[in-house]
């Protein structure tokens, strides 16, 4: 005790020491809760579009008929070291984006790649657990079938998650409107500007 006392580790510091890393962690706690609400990722302006597409798309709402949170599809579920990795990233990259860059040039092309990283297949299993139906409780098709069949590993295997086959489902940027599978999903942005 006495060594101790001489390298300068008392008790006295100790208790310091735990009592200033309980303080970040609650505060680092509090800062990740704040920042992972919508309207907290709709404080950037260059959001608003994503919010938009986002009304207008199927997954506007979740399987209890709530709205759905930007923090329900682009971060993982639980706290967790994923979390907090999935999140710093994201943060950072979105307050760069925002400080540094032009948001009116950002490109969607990268962003959708990018975004498609940080959709968690467990997200999406959230709401559609039964795979071999679709969300109005009818049989997947065929192709639908055997897309899910070898997801599941059941037949073949599949490297691509949820998000590398459905893609554009939130959000549906202008250049990815021209698709035959988004035919339905652009005519309400078409009929959005008609009744402008």
């Amino acid at each position: 005790m006495e060594e101790a006392k001489k390298k300068g580790f008392s008790l006295k510091s100790w208790l310091y020491a735990a009592l200033i890393l309980m303080v970040l962690v609650v505060l680092l706690s509090v800062a990740m809760a704040q920042t992972s609400t919508t309207s907290s990722c709709l404080s950037c302006h260059e959001m608003q579009t994503h919010k938009d597409e986002l009304a207008k798309s199927s997954h506007a709402q979740d399987k209890d008929k709530q709205p759905i949170e930007c923090a329900q599809c682009h971060l993982p579920a639980g706290v967790g070291p994923r979390y907090v990795a999935v999140k710093i990233y994201s943060g950072l990259s979105d307050i760069w984006a925002h400080t540094f860059g032009d948001p009116s040039r950002l490109d969607r092309r990268h962003l959708q790649v990018m975004a498609r990283r940080f959709l968690m297949d467990d997200n999406c299993r959230a709401c559609h657990q039964d795979l071999l139906q679709n969300v109005k409780g009818e049989p997947l098709s065929e192709i639908g079938k055997l897309a899910h069949d070898a997801y599941l590993g059941k037949n073949g295997a599949t490297g691509s998650g949820c998000a590398g086959c459905h893609q554009n489902l939130a959000h549906l940027p202008e250049f990815d409107r021209r698709y035959w599978v988004n035919a339905k999903f652009a005519a309400k942005f078409s009929l959005a500007k008609e009744n402008k």
